[in-house]
């Protein structure tokens, strides 16, 4: 590998070989030219040279030039981010198979396993701190075969045990946790599928029926003998902090810590979810949609930890950086959710890259500038056209 030291380059200078920062990232491909704002970013890095197994060229090199081995490297690494995936997304389907049956056993035989459902949320839990990163990009996870209740319920069961763990809970209350969040609509089971899947304006009296849930599920957690701290999170889980929430008004510390987090984490989930009467919101859009009601209806410090377990800019969302490039987020910063570290997948120019670069968006020639339009979103991820139609 030839080092080449940063003093040496210069702009529109290309190489015969794909160049690398370290062992580990792609900065460039043979066909990219170095530009200014590289060598700025560079230096400010306090990076005094790059590597090649080429040499520097005046033109690009051959499109059907043969990737010298170090391509494998950036190869392993989208290896893993797909193994990491494909194995977030095994789990999630599980997940929405046993809640699903779940569901069902209870409407037709009556039963409600605490001891199948505190397993489940153990592996949740598991899941959480080994795949991370994978297991909370949940605008990658979806179903078109389950009911929306279903899907929403291990979606904001995950998030709310993310939270959980953010907020250094203990084991016990962790699994309480889960398992209300997880059964946290349950009473909507009860209800005709109609008002909850409603694309229209719902008359008063299905308001008030809608509203009922929270308490039906109280009475069916209770009736198979849940802990009271499962039962009443349940209960408590659409109280908001200024008292305007439903079903008995509750207010501020009345309200138990477990109902907040569920009341953040199903409304983070609710908004990014495509719904019969509308589209799916991207992940930014939908933290700052809670952020509005902090204090009021959401508690803060709640939405604090869900936004450093997801950043500003969610897991699995896509966002363009100070210098012109695009790319998707894929690792969350716990001493900074404002600069998560992101994938770079479109270059300054608008090139596609063939060898993505990981870049800490921390700097300011690097930090992110905003999230994409869902446009601008498609150019890059056509199957993202699901979550938004």
């Amino acid at each position: 590998m030839n080092q080449i030291l940063v003093a040496q380059l210069s702009p529109n200078m290309y190489f015969s070989s794909p160049v690398w920062l370290d062992d580990k990232y792609s900065l460039l491909t043979q066909n990219t030219p170095v530009s200014d704002n590289l060598i700025r970013r560079l230096k400010k890095w306090g990076y005094s040279g790059i590597q090649s197994q080429g040499l520097p060229t005046e033109k690009p090199a051959n499109d059907s030039a043969i990737l010298s081995d170090s391509g494998t490297v950036s190869l392993n690494q989208d290896l893993k981010e797909q193994e990491g995936l494909r194995d977030a997304a095994r789990f999630f389907g599980e997940m929405l198979n046993f809640t699903e049956k779940i569901f069902t056993d209870f409407v037709t035989k009556n039963e409600l396993s605490l001891e199948d459902i505190s397993d489940r949320i153990k592996e949740i839990i598991e899941k959480i701190r080994s795949r991370r990163n994978y297991i909370l990009r949940l605008s990658d996870m979806r179903s078109l075969e389950k009911n929306y209740i279903v899907i929403h319920s291990v979606k904001t069961a995950i998030l709310s045990l993310a939270v959980g763990i953010q907020l250094k809970m203990p084991p016990h209350k962790l699994i309480e946790l889960g398992m209300a969040a997880l059964l946290h609509e349950i009473g909507m089971i009860r209800l005709p599928p109609q008002l909850y899947m409603s694309n229209r304006i719902l008359a008063s009296e299905e308001k008030r029926a809608i509203t009922a849930h929270t308490i039906l599920g109280f009475k069916i957690l209770k009736s198979f003998s849940f802990p009271m701290p499962v039962c009443s999170s349940i209960l408590e889980h659409h109280e908001h902090l200024d008292g305007k929430g439903y079903p008995r008004g509750l207010m501020g510390d009345r309200i138990s810590i477990p109902a907040k987090i569920i009341a953040v984490c199903g409304s983070y989930s609710a908004l990014i979810s495509k719904r019969p009467y509308r589209s799916g919101m991207e992940g930014h859009a939908a933290i700052l949609e809670l952020l509005k009601e902090r204090g009021k209806h959401y508690d803060e410090e709640v939405l604090k930890a869900l936004i450093f377990c997801l950043s500003i800019y969610p897991v699995g969302g896509y966002v363009t950086l100070a210098d012109g490039s695009m790319g998707m987020v894929v690792e969350t910063n716990l001493e900074n959710p404002r600069a998560p570290t992101v994938k770079v997948l479109i270059a300054q120019g608008g090139g596609r890259l063939k060898d993505s670069i990981m870049v800490n968006t921390g700097d300011k020639e690097t930090q992110i500038v905003r999230a994409l339009s869902k446009a601008e979103i498609l150019l890059i991820n056509p199957n993202a056209a699901q979550d938004f139609d």
